[in-house]
Parts: structure tokens; sequence; C-alpha cells
């Protein structure tokens, strides 16, 4: 057993391992649901998920999401700085606003559509349904690469038609 593995008993470890449903509740900030047990201490829940969430990131890597992400960061970050040298209370509506719209580009995770969304487009596809609980982010996540080559092949198709 690796340091890690024991530092962080009690925890999901692995993208392999964490239920979509709990990726979903992470990404929205209720780090509670990276334990295994939810009567576990809370103590380790940062950790754990960024743990998890370095894993996503070094299979995944750092898409379009994450651009506008940082984009919308840094465009608020900077009316933030306006609002403070200015004063001008408009720029706390901007401001606002790219909250709103930094919050809808994780809810949704860029793609205009939410995660939930995307799994029953992903169970009409496989012809089967998809439950949060009982697919991993790994699974997930292949899956969802899969069908999008699928769509961009049919794409491809029908432009060579």
């Amino acid at each position: 057993m690796n340091d890690t593995t024991k530092r962080l008993e009690g925890y999901y470890k692995a993208i392999d391992e964490l239920p979509l449903y709990n990726w979903i509740k992470c990404l929205a900030g209720e780090l509670k649901y990276v334990r295994t047990h939810l009567n576990n201490s809370s103590e380790k829940d940062i950790e754990a998920w960024e743990n998890i969430y370095d894993q996503f990131i070094k299979e995944y890597g750092l898409g379009k999401v994450h651009e506008k992400i940082l984009q919308t960061m840094k465009k608020k970050a900077l009316l933030e700085l306006d609002y403070v040298i200015t004063g001008d209370r408009f720029k706390l509506t901007l401001i606002e606003m790219e909250q709103t719209r930094l919050e809808n580009i994780i809810k949704t995770a860029g793609t205009g559509i939410t995660i939930e969304q995307t799994l029953i487009h992903l169970s009409k596809w496989l012809g089967q349904w998809i439950k949060p609980k009982e697919i991993t982010v790994r699974e997930f996540f292949d899956l969802q690469k899969e069908y999008e080559r699928y769509i961009k092949a049919q794409n491809d198709g029908k432009k060579n038609k």
C-alpha cells in the first residue's frame, strides 16, 4: 500500500471507482461525496478530491471547457480590478454576470447541457439506461468520447454524400 492509499482510507481514490453521481456532487462543491461512506470524517475531503481531479486532468487533459473556465475567471478578475480602481458600481453587475457564466460552464461541462442530459443522450445511443450511481467517472468520459467520435463520423459521412 502506498502512502496516499493509507492516508486516504475511506475515500474513493481513482476515477475508475468514483461513481458519476458522486463526481457531479463534488463538482457542485459537495466534497463529502468523495468519501466511500458519508459518515466518515471530512478532514481529508479536499485532499481526496484533488487526488481524483488530478487523475482526471492527467487522463483527459485540460480541454476546451477548462479554457472557457480560465478565460471567464480572467475576465471576472479584470472586472473586479476595474471596480476596485474606478469604484464604478456597474462593474459589480458585470462581475455577477461573469460569475453566473462561470457557474453555468462548470455545471454543463461547457457543452451547454448538463451531465445528466448527456447521460440521456448516451443512454438513447446505447439502447439502455445509464445510471449515474452505477457508472464510474472514467466509464462516462470514455463513453462520451466514443459518442463524440461516432457523431463526428456520422456527420463526416453525410458531408461525403
